[in-house]
């Protein structure tokens, strides 16, 4: 089975850190986007494994090379953000007769992977599935008493919907698959610019291709800055000890959290909730529920729903804050404390 992750999108909803990073390598529970997707999908990815990127791809390219080298790796870019089935389609020289899993980058799924591609017998494809109380904003749909799908609806108005597709889908043909994203691009439906995997899962359906369904166990989405950080929650909460890092005597920890072995807390009030990053270090300050991205300063600060960019410098600060990388955020009355000192 071949594996295609979609990361073309720009990320806007994840600014002000998006402007330096790409969402798919932001710190989440002591791990990466794409690197908790990649680990839940370690028992089908014994073959290639189709990464398709775009805004800064280089960053997402270098730190999967250099924590999952291991894998059969392919990147594919999209330079222009023209939507899921156009990062697809790029993947046309890729994608032959077997099958293939197609997952998207700015959601972690629990699931059974490892056997989605017998869950029912003789489907052209397997959708995997959630369970919602609210369809307005979900692609939804209804399975029949063949137990196939007989119907998707993109954000349907009524309350009728209870089961929405969760981002993560299995085709039996690739080169099938490649052939229905081409016609849906041939058609020139497009949606604000978009070309839409909905639009192709429809094709799908007029002409007669069983698809199946498998539920999910656990979704958590990391598309915005209050996503990542209820992202970092659940998963912490799922966590085992594994994930706790070893600061020194005077430092109080409040699992569950994640410390990086490198980070240098002193004098300090650690979690609940919180991820602490590579080369980060706090002194004198209150971290709670928050995310603290590598190789930040935080001083004499009480911090709570917060998410410090990279390398910024924080400085008596109490309250919540969402900063963007290399930022500089202090009180009047004194000075920002120096990266070296």
């Amino acid at each position: 089975m071949k594996v295609v992750v979609l990361m073309g999108g720009y990320g806007t909803r994840m600014r002000p850190h998006a402007w330096s990073r790409p969402k798919p390598v932001m710190q989440v529970a002591g791990n990466t986007v794409i690197g908790h997707i990649l680990d839940r999908l370690a028992g089908v990815t014994t073959e290639e494994v189709i990464l398709v990127v775009g805004y800064k791809g280089e960053q997402i390219e270098r730190w999967v090379r250099d924590h999952y080298g291991h894998l059969d790796l392919r990147f594919v870019y999209q330079h222009e953000p023209l939507g899921q089935a156009h990062a697809l389609w790029l993947c046309r020289d890729l994608l032959d007769g077997s099958d293939v899993l197609v997952s998207l980058g700015d959601i972690i799924i629990d699931a059974d992977f490892d056997h989605i591609a017998v869950v029912t017998p003789g489907a052209d494809a397997v959708f995997q599935t959630m369970e919602i109380d609210d369809p307005s904003h979900f692609g939804c749909l209804t399975v029949g008493s063949d137990g196939f799908i007989d119907r998707i609806v993109e954000k349907p108005k009524t309350g009728d919907y209870r089961l929405a597709l969760a981002g993560s889908y299995w085709f039996a043909d690739g080169r099938k698959l490649w052939a229905t994203v081409d016609q849906t691009l041939s058609s020139g439906r497009q949606t604000n610019g978009e070309y839409y995997l909905a639009d192709a899962f429809q094709l799908m359906l007029e002409r007669g291709d069983r698809i199946g369904v498998q539920p999910i166990w656990a979704i958590v989405d990391v598309g915005s800055p209050g996503n990542r950080l209820a992202a970092n929650h659940k998963l912490l909460a799922q966590a085992d000890d594994r994930l706790l890092g070893g600061p020194s005597d005077d430092v109080t920890i409040i699992p569950p959290v994640f410390v990086h072995p490198s980070a240098v807390i002193e004098q300090s009030i650690i979690g609940p909730y919180t991820t602490i990053g590579p080369n980060v270090r706090v002194r004198r300050s209150i971290v709670a529920d928050s995310i603290v991205d590598p190789g930040a300063v935080i001083t004499d600060c009480v911090l709570r729903d917060s998410v410090i960019g990279a390398n910024a410098v924080i400085a008596g600060a109490a309250q919540a804050l969402i900063v963007g990388d290399d930022s500089r955020l202090t009180t009047a009355d004194r000075q920002p404390p120096s990266i070296s000192g």
